[in-house]
């Protein structure tokens, strides 16, 4: 991954992280990293769109 392309994913983690208030300590931070990670891979590469997709994720995980 290009430098962009990690400043994505890292914007659109800390954006998902602030909405579903996990903390720095949370064990959820690695599933949603590899969410982030997993959508990007398999070509979600507008920040908007990859973010509506983690939370919608992160929501039928709940």
């Amino acid at each position: 991954m290009l430098p962009h392309h990690v400043n994505l994913c890292q914007r659109v983690f800390d954006r998902a992280k602030a909405a579903r208030r996990i903390s720095v300590e949370s064990d959820a931070n690695d599933p949603v990293a590899a969410l982030v990670l997993t959508l990007y891979r398999h070509g979600v590469h507008e920040e908007d769109d990859l973010l509506a997709r983690v939370l919608a994720a992160l929501d039928e995980e709940s």
